[in-house]
C-alpha cells in the first residue's frame, strides 16, 4: 500500500465523517439560534400544541415557564418551544 493509496482512504473517511457529522452540527446550530431568539412576552407555541405566552426562559438551567391562561403557568424544557404564534 502505497502513500496515494493511504490518501485515498483517508479523503474518504474524512469525507464520510463530514457527511455524517455537519447535518447534525447545522440542525443543533439552527436550534440554538431559534431559542436563543425567543423573548419573554413572546406568544409561542410548543411542539405538543399548547400555545400560549413566555414568562421566563434560562437556557442555562434548560427550563421554560409558559402561560397558558390566567392562573396557569407551566414549566418545560426550551427545546419544546416550536416558534413564535403570530395567531
Amino acid at each position: 500500500m502505497g502513500n496515494g493509496d493511504i490518501i485515498w482512504w483517508l479523503a474518504i473517511l474524512a469525507g464520510g465523517a463530514l457527511f455524517i457529522f455537519l447535518p447534525q452540527w447545522l440542525s443543533r446550530r439552527k436550534q440554538a439560534q431559534r431559542l436563543a431568539a425567543f423573548e419573554v412576552g413572546d406568544q409561542v407555541v410548543t411542539v405538543g400544541g399548547f400555545i400560549g405566552t413566555l414568562t421566563a426562559i434560562d437556557l442555562e438551567d434548560n427550563v421554560a415557564r409558559l402561560q397558558l391562561a390566567t392562573g396557569v403557568e407551566v414549566e418545560l424544557v426550551p427545546g419544546a418551544l416550536s416558534r413564535n404564534w403570530k395567531g
